[in-house]
């Protein structure tokens, strides 16, 4: 059974299910972590997670703002046969520090108790100031990848938003946030990561359905079993 790491988004999670079909075992998992913030880390001292609900939470919120991505990937490097790298959490974007540092834009200072005083300006997924921040984080993170002997361990889960659920139904939101929106911003960020030779996994639209019935409720991101195996074929398929 390959090691897994999971660093990014939760529809990577989503897909552990199937996991022992394909060979897989899940090793450990990092979420609601952004690049960014994994490479610019914020002064811890200013938050008070305390108070934050749930083990997993608290402990995400966490690596989020001293940015532990780099200090993982050291540590793990030996047991890692595989990391599944998915792009989700880039979405939200990243928060500025007016102390230094960035944090990824998923609530933190709320949940916090960060004074507003204490945040600068953000950064919005998609825009190139954006992607200039993120592109600057990515040469870092091939550098740890290099020092950790896993470059070649990396694969993209490069699945797209669906756009209709399983009934055939389009998906609907009020959020700005739509399938479409994210799956043409993402495109740039994978290819940046692919001609730093990151190996990419592509699952076509018409794979990407969506499951009204989920156990974490209908999003376009929350898919029915069928496409976290697409996931999984086109990620091992690589290997």
């Amino acid at each position: 059974m390959r090691k897994v790491f999971i660093y990014g988004g939760c529809t990577s999670r989503d897909a552990v299910d199937h996991y022992e079909d394909f060979g897989l075992e899940l090793q450990s998992y990092i979420a609601r972590q952004s690049l960014i913030s994994a490479y610019r880390p914020a002064d811890g001292s200013l938050f008070d997670t305390a108070g934050i609900e749930g083990t997993f939470q608290r402990r995400m919120v966490r690596g989020d703002i001293i940015g532990n991505l780099p200090e993982h990937l050291a540590a793990n490097a030996s047991n890692i046969d595989l990391m599944v790298w998915d792009l989700m959490i880039e979405r939200v974007g990243v928060q500025k520090l007016s102390s230094g540092g960035m944090i990824t834009r998923n609530g933190v200072p709320r949940r916090a108790g960060v004074q507003p005083s204490a945040l600068g300006g953000s950064y919005t997924f998609g825009t190139d100031a954006h992607l200039r921040q993120w592109t600057w984080s990515l040469y870092r993170f091939v550098d740890t990848l290099r020092e950790t002997d896993l470059r070649g361990k990396v694969v993209i889960n490069a699945t797209p938003w669906a756009t209709v659920n399983q009934k055939s139904e389009r998906m609907e939101s009020d959020s700005t946030m739509t399938p479409e929106w994210f799956n043409e911003n993402v495109q740039r960020y994978w290819e940046a990561a692919e001609k730093e030779g990151i190996k990419v996994a592509r699952v076509s639209q018409e794979q990407a359905i969506a499951d009204t019935e989920h156990k974490w409720g209908p999003a376009y991101f929350h898919y029915v079993p069928e496409t976290y195996r697409a996931q999984l074929r086109a990620i091992t398929e690589l290997l």
